[in-house]
């Protein structure tokens, strides 16, 4: 009978022990994931930012060469 409980108990340590491993390496995944999807997040906001800086500077280039040209022609007339 104590063979019995020996491996029993045995057996039941190490599906424990496999539970123990599994349920890390699931909060390992978690944080992994979570992880990558900010750094991912963060990268596509910055591209954005980028984009409308580009654009926002542009326009207001063109705004002040508008500007420029119209003061030009005001002194030629």
């Amino acid at each position: 009978m104590s063979l019995f409980k020996a491996c029993a108990e045995s057996l039941a340590s190490e599906n424990a022990s496999r539970l123990a491993a599994m349920q890390r390496a699931e909060k390992n995944i978690e944080e992994m994931l979570d992880d990558l999807n900010n750094n991912y997040h963060r990268t596509r906001q910055s591209s954005i930012d980028e984009e409308l800086f580009d654009v926002v500077s542009g326009f207001e280039a063109m705004k002040g060469d508008i500007k420029h040209k119209k003061r030009k022609d005001n002194y030629i007339a």
